[in-house]
């Protein structure tokens, strides 16, 4: 049997082991016992080893779900991001819209219940991606918790939206929060809710609250800070306290 590796000119073998070993575990003395068996003599203990509770990190990366950037996860201690650009995907929704209306006016209902079908299996899709990723990003940030605005009441947010629209958005994003629950909990982690109230007039930085801080696509806010508005408000949901469900 091969010997432990020493540490020479730094101490001896027990030092080099020491501290991994303290690290995993506080050891207490047992009960011992002296035999004889066969003519030998043996000295037998025992030792129980009570396993130390390794502190639990808090912290979250937040999740913001749109039109224009489908999802977006941001690490906002260290300012890192991930975006997901729905680009591809409203080319194909448009498409899908166009070949409804058509469908609707020949009042073929089977050929637009099939077409409905096929347009959730490639929301699936991104969405399984998606959240794989997001979670990936999420262990990667060291982070022990995902914040997700809780959109359930998000038909009556958007009611500037066409009903169809509002229904395939809704259900697109609590699919794409079904999974990223699905695959945090595999990997350990956990999904916490925050309150969506102006996430998007925020100011990530100062908290300062107003209306005209977005600007289309941009943040701007009077205390100079600046950034992608999508990237702002991912940033002041990863901050926000969790809501009691």
């Amino acid at each position: 049997m091969g010997e432990l590796p020493s540490d020479r000119g730094n101490g001896s073998r027990q030092q080099t082991l020491k501290p991994s070993y303290e690290g995993i575990s506080k050891p207490k003395k047992g009960n011992a016992q002296l035999f004889e068996r066969k003519g030998k003599w043996y000295f037998a203990f025992t030792l129980s080893f009570e396993l130390q509770e390794t502190p639990k990190k808090n912290k979250a990366i937040g999740v913001d779900r749109g039109l224009r950037l489908i999802a977006v996860a941001a690490d906002a201690d260290k300012g890192n991001y991930l975006t997901f650009n729905g680009k591809r995907i409203g080319h194909l929704r448009r498409r899908y819209a166009r070949l409804r209306r058509e469908i609707q006016q020949a009042k073929n209902m089977k050929v637009l219940k099939r077409l409905a079908h096929k347009e959730r299996r490639m929301m699936q899709y991104w969405n399984h991606v998606m959240a794989k990723n997001i979670v990936q990003f999420a262990r990667a940030s060291g982070a022990s918790i995902i914040k997700l605005e809780d959109l359930s009441h998000i038909r009556s947010m958007k009611k500037y939206w066409k009903r169809a629209d509002r229904n395939i958005h809704a259900w697109a994003f609590y699919d794409l929060e079904r999974k990223i629950t699905y695959k945090a909990a595999l990997a350990e982690l956990n999904v916490e809710k925050v309150n969506p109230y102006k996430t998007s007039q925020e100011c990530s930085q100062c908290g300062i609250i107003r209306k005209n801080h977005r600007r289309k696509y941009q943040f701007q806010c009077s205390c100079g800070y600046h950034d992608n508005a999508d990237v702002n408000a991912v940033f002041v949901i990863s901050r926000r306290p969790s809501l009691v469900i």
